[in-house]
């Protein structure tokens, strides 16, 4: 069953009988939307089950529930053909999640040829999308990185981790994958190893094990052709959704370009022979100078409306440079310096590191009083808008009635992390 809402005037005028189809359901649907409508598009949004927040955007045409991509790749597919043989004004198909980037590039030979997909070549997100692919990489292109090595026992990861030796950074080589909520588990200690995992985490094939690197967390957008940076902004993780700085970005700023940081970019672009828009990820420690490349997520950043907002136009660079013969055009205005914050995140992180007790009182505290600064104060909201108010509302609401009413039967929204902790500070890999 599918749904469809009449909509105001698109800011650039009437439609331009094209359509996108943005596929799932996340926060960088709600700025693909805002882009794509404004650009003069229609949009449709695959949403998958169990999904809230972009289905309630005016900016979306059409909503198109899709089927379980976690459980049913072929009807994936197969919905995915039959929708493209359905609607013929379908002219670009923009995956927004990792497993749906891996989706449609699996059912590359079923979308027409005249459809685009604005995502990078399959050989970049083979790499991409495997952490042990990506750090091979690495080191075969000579790109500096911290020692590490793979585990798929309890055993042979604790001989890894004797091998490595502690502080180390534990983490799926799975792209997308987590082990239980978190996304990485920080290990100081040898001794702490049993406790941290009692038994292997469920759902995850193999566990990377990193030597620890200190350092800052900086996150590089930006587009390529044919291996070579066409644009790129920079930004700087103030607070993440964890304590010890492993989780998601909760509050940044745009910066100043870093010069190392592109550099290291720039030879990874070319080496991958890398074309589409991506979010490389650094760790950066500033008195040393030195940094570390934690990796390339091939798509669009989770938080990313905040490049748009800064004038970047990052989604109309994505579907520039999924055209047969890119040309992307070059920017109108500079790049304008602005801070973001996802208060959503920032709140569950707090509420959740406190039933865990992952932080005391008195970090709650500053915690509580930072999430209050960065709401009033950020340039941009990752997910609220005045121009379209109900995503964030209707977000807010799906969630009290989790907590005071009766639960909704399809579950939480994908995507969605309940994060444990944060901090401003120096952050590990």
């Amino acid at each position: 069953m599918s749904s469809t809402r009449p909509r105001g005037a698109r800011a650039s005028g009437s439609s331009n009988g094209r359509t996108v189809l943005v596929l799932g359901n996340y926060r960088p649907a709600l700025a693909a939307a805002h882009a794509l409508y404004t650009m003069g598009y229609r949009v449709v949004l695959g949403a998958e089950p169990g999904s809230t927040g972009a289905e309630r955007s005016r900016f979306v045409d059409h909503v198109w529930p899709l089927p379980d991509a976690r459980l049913a790749p072929a009807e994936f597919r197969a919905a995915l053909a039959a929708r493209l043989q359905s609607d013929r004004t379908i002219a670009v198909i923009v995956p927004m999640t990792e497993r749906l980037l891996n989706l449609v590039d699996a059912s590359r030979d079923v979308v027409p040829p005249e459809v685009r997909v604005a995502a990078p070549q399959s050989s970049v997100l083979r790499v991409c999308h495997d952490k042990l692919a990506w750090l091979r990489f690495c080191r075969a292109a000579g790109i500096a990185t911290p020692p590490f090595e793979a585990a798929s026992s309890l055993p042979g990861l604790r001989r890894t981790v004797e091998a490595i030796g502690c502080p180390v950074v534990i983490r799926p080589v799975e792209a997308g994958t987590r082990i239980g909520k978190r996304k990485a588990v920080l290990l100081d200690r040898l001794d702490d190893l049993g406790a941290a995992f009692p038994t292997w985490p469920a759902g995850v094939g193999e566990l990377l094990v990193q030597k620890r690197f200190q350092g800052e967390r900086y996150n590089l957008y930006f587009g390529a052709l044919d291996g070579t940076i066409v644009r790129q902004l920079h930004s700087y993780s103030l607070r993440t959704d964890r304590w010890d700085g492993s989780g998601q970005t909760i509050e940044g700023a745009v910066v100043p370009p870093i010069g190392l940081h592109g550099a290291m970019l720039a030879k990874a672009a070319a080496g991958l022979g890398y074309t589409g828009i991506g979010c490389a990820q650094f760790l950066y420690d500033r008195a040393t100078g030195e940094s570390c490349f934690l990796e390339i997520n091939p798509r669009f950043g989770a938080s990313y409306v905040f490049v748009e907002r800064a004038g970047f136009e990052l989604t109309r660079l994505a579907l520039e440079l999924a055209e047969p013969n890119p040309s992307p055009r070059p920017l109108q205005a500079p790049i304008r310096p602005v801070r973001f914050v996802w208060t959503y995140g920032d709140l569950s992180g707090l509420f959740f590191s406190l039933r865990s007790r992952d932080v005391t009182i008195g970090q709650a505290i500053r915690w509580a009083a930072a999430s209050v600064r960065a709401a009033v104060t950020a340039d941009v909201h990752v997910t609220w808008s005045w121009a379209d108010p109900l995503p964030t509302i209707g977000f807010y609401w799906d969630q009290l009635l989790g907590v005071f009413g009766p639960r909704r039967a399809a579950g939480k929204a994908d995507g969605v992390d309940f994060p444990a902790s944060t901090r401003s500070a120096r952050r590990p890999t």
